[in-house]
């Protein structure tokens, strides 16, 4: 008679895992782990709360002025100001309010998504206060173009992608119905409100997926991320039919985007191996190592475009100087509290929190202090204005009408009706067992 196979649950490497296991559970339940007296829900909470006041402290200046006369590609900011002028303000003031609720909201989508990364609410706070710094590439550049420029769509934008990487990175990770419907609806919001805050969302997105590739089930991860995009094209295929999305991509409005990818792909054969290979080599399976990777990678492909980009990216590379200033303050946060983890190696425990409680005030003080850097250029808007008035997408959009829009609103039901529909079946598994 053959020798009966064990299963692999008995062999001798499935028991000794099972028990090492087990004496690591008990050792972990003999520990009281006691949290410093700063790492916990109160303190975040008073933190969140202090960085509200520094971002209002910012833009008080700002409350009670118009916003500039700008046009809009998507019906989202408009929709907004017109509730507010309901109640009676003025559309051009109701307007600069909405610029200013999108502009407190983003520190703390950023805050929540850095969290998410890097599980530390240390890097987290250090990173939301470095991106309110009224300097450039900081606060100062989203402050002037919401509040002072032409691109406060853009810049409303910044406050929900941050929500949509979310819930990217964890359908990425887990796969469940619920992060898949926030990544999709936040990023067609995002689409909604300005189509280029939309592409600077696919940079970002590439990114995070790229990270999550690096760290095991890539094929999976990627196949994710393709259901977050398609979902969240499918929601706003109402707005943005497939007629008129082809058309934009093939018209006149695409060739920028067309140009683009005409222009980058020769550069893509040399330089896609290079930062693949570079991202292999130094954080494949490495988890710990993620949030580095995620704030270089940030910064680079920004610092990039801002620097080089004239002529390979759509619109002047000024635009993307916000996202610049975003990824570059999320990686002084990671290196800060790397740094002040070897120096309590190297240094002690004293001296390392002496330098992070320097950081904090520094960022402080700066931000205080440097406000003047935006009052300095606060001009009056001259004119008044009472109708939205709609960029060249939107008045383009309006002209594709009856089928292709009938169309557009068919995948937008359908869109919803999967989602709806995958919800209730995993609940419904989830409650079977």
């Amino acid at each position: 008679m053959g020798e009966e196979v064990p299963k692999e649950s008995q062999t001798i490497a499935a028991v000794r895992s099972a028990r090492l296991a087990e004496k690591i559970s008990l050792t972990k339940s003999g520990f009281n782990i006691t949290r410093a007296w700063w790492n916990n829900t109160i303190s975040e909470a008073l933190g969140l709360i202090a960085v509200l006041f520094l971002n209002l402290y910012l833009v008080y200046p700002f409350f009670g002025t118009a916003s500039p006369d700008v046009v809009f590609s998507g019906p989202v900011v408009p929709l907004i100001a017109k509730v507010i002028e309901y109640f009676g303000v003025p559309l051009q003031y109701s307007m600069q309010i909405v610029n200013i609720i999108f502009f407190l909201l983003f520190p703390f989508s950023f805050y929540f998504f850095v969290k998410k990364i890097t599980g530390r609410k240390l890097i987290s706070m250090l990173s939301v206060l470095m991106v309110s710094l009224p300097f450039y590439p900081f606060g100062e550049v989203r402050a002037k173009a919401a509040l002072l420029g032409i691109e406060s769509s853009h810049m409303a934008t910044l406050a929900i992608i941050p929500l949509a990487l979310y819930g990217l990175l964890n359908f990425a990770r887990d796969g469940k119905i619920l992060d898949l419907v926030i990544a999709s609806i936040s990023a067609g919001v995002v689409a909604l409100i300005s189509p280029f805050g939309f592409l600077t969302f696919s940079i970002l997105a590439a990114v995070t997926a790229f990270s999550e590739v690096l760290l095991g089930r890539g094929r999976l991860k990627l196949i994710r991320l393709i259901a977050v995009l398609v979902f969240a094209g499918g929601l706003n295929s109402f707005w943005y039919n497939p007629v008129f999305f082809y058309w934009m991509i093939t018209g006149p409005i695409g060739e920028d985007v067309r140009l683009m990818i005409s222009r980058l792909i020769p550069i893509s054969f040399f330089m896609l191996p290079i930062f693949g290979s570079f991202g292999f080599l130094f954080f494949d399976r490495k988890p710990d190592l993620q949030s580095l990777f995620m704030a270089s990678f940030f910064t680079i492909a920004f610092a990039t475009i801002v620097i080089a980009g004239g002529g390979f990216f759509p619109e002047n590379p000024s635009r993307y100087a916000p996202e610049f200033g975003i990824s570059l303050a999320f990686l002084l946060g990671v290196v800060v509290v790397k740094f002040t983890d070897y120096l309590k190696s190297s240094k002690g425990r004293l001296f390392a929190h002496f330098f992070i409680v320097l950081s904090i005030l520094f960022s402080f003080v700066a931000i205080i202090f440097g406000r003047d850097n935006l009052i300095k250029t606060q001009t009056n808007v001259l004119g008044m204005w009472t109708g939205v008035e709609k960029g060249e997408i939107w008045i383009a959009k309006d002209k594709f009408r009856g089928a292709s829009q009938v169309l557009g609103y068919v995948i937008t039901v359908i869109s919803l009706s999967t989602l709806a529909f995958l919800g209730v079946k995993v609940n419904k598994v989830d409650a079977a067992q």
